[in-house]
């Protein structure tokens, strides 16, 4: 793998990126809510050729920057005392904090109750949103995949874990979905957006037109969920 940065000029801005080149077929282009831009392309593909490509999509990376520094703002840091919210499922819950002779999660009354005893707060907190989440993750994959029966593709498997700056990912050499532990506190509506994109790369791997089509065929009002996932502070 070779990365470098490199940039364009968009009017009378200069928009820095860095590349990827590695084994892979396609040429993708992020932006992530941080306005840092990633673009990945194949390590035997001409350098300029990539830059050129890049700079055709010069509108839409701006656009996609300005979003994010409209919209997005870094999650505050957690405590985990009585008092703070945590969001389930695409509600807010207040948690409350119990010394007790048990360890337990859960929700309560409109709270998050969390009682301690041999584990802090905060492990017995993560385990449960682990815990919930590979739960629903499971059962959300099986009712969407029913969507891609007649594409004859095989199932792919789940893992969960807490990605940085992305709500899910797909390895198409292990057939693997991975899940942003993080989802669990958006609706299942948005969740399913994320296994429906997932699913869909499993016929499409880069974000072409082909790509859009069929996501648009399964999940209709797509676009409307990214947006919402993306203003969801962390």
């Amino acid at each position: 793998m070779i990365a470098t940065t490199e940039k364009i000029e968009y009017g009378k801005e200069v928009i820095e990126f860095e590349l990827l080149q590695e084994d892979r077929k396609t040429l993708s282009i992020e932006v992530l809510p941080t306005t840092k831009i990633k673009v990945k392309a194949p390590e035997n593909k001409n350098k300029q050729d990539i830059i050129k490509k890049v700079q055709n999509k010069a509108k839409w990376i701006a656009k996609q920057k300005q979003y994010f520094v409209d919209n997005y703002k870094e999650p505050d840091e957690k405590k985990y005392v009585s008092g703070e919210c945590f969001r389930y499922l695409g509600k807010q819950y207040r948690l409350k904090v119990i010394k007790s002779n048990t360890d337990s999660v859960k929700l309560k009354n409109g709270y998050l109750l969390v009682e301690y005893n041999l584990k802090t707060p905060a492990t017995l907190i993560n385990k449960w949103y682990k815990d919930k989440a590979l739960s629903i993750y499971k059962k959300e994959l099986d009712k969407c995949f029913q969507q891609f029966i007649a594409c004859n593709i095989v199932k792919p498997s789940l893992k969960i874990r807490k990605l940085t700056k992305r709500w899910g990912s797909y390895n198409k050499n292990s057939n693997t979905i991975t899940m942003n532990i993080e989802a669990i506190q958006s609706n299942k509506d948005c969740i399913d957006y994320v296994i429906y994109h997932e699913l869909c790369h499993c016929l499409h791997f880069s974000h072409n037109k082909e790509f859009y089509n069929l996501l648009e065929s399964k999940c209709k009002n797509w676009n409307k969920l990214k947006n919402k996932l993306e203003k969801l502070v962390l």
